[in-house]
């Protein structure tokens, strides 16, 4: 049987400048693995040049704590099927809970406005 991927999309609001922003998405039941991740946002600015997150998947730290979301960012140069972070051989859903403590961190190249961050999952279903 063919593996069938699919695009989850989950999207947050920072709306206070320097302050962090702890958020929990339950996956969809029927995902089994997660092959990569990429992060966008109506602010493609204030993304890449003031934030920061750790990510956790089922209670697995996948990206620590300061890890720049300018790394999960891709540019418009870059072919569809190229735009994610792999996560090797990919992660196991198992409780499928998705976990982003969020950092907006002042920068002089970005002056706070409100925005949205936009975490776009690479899925394997059941």
């Amino acid at each position: 049987m063919e593996k069938r991927w699919v695009d989850k999309i989950y999207t947050f609001q920072v709306d206070a400048e320097g302050q962090p922003v702890n958020k929990k998405f339950d996956l969809d039941k029927n995902v089994k693995v997660v092959h990569g991740i990429m992060m966008s946002s109506d602010k493609p600015n204030l993304l890449f040049y003031r934030g920061s997150q750790r990510i956790e998947l089922s209670g697995e730290e996948l990206f620590p704590e300061d890890f720049e979301s300018k790394m999960f960012m891709s540019g418009m140069a870059v072919a569809p099927d190229d735009k994610y972070k792999s996560l090797g051989s990919g992660v196991i859903a198992g409780n499928g809970e998705l976990k982003i403590q969020y950092k907006d961190t002042a920068n002089p190249n970005a002056p706070f406005a409100y925005y949205k961050v936009i975490i776009n999952l690479l899925c394997e279903m059941k």
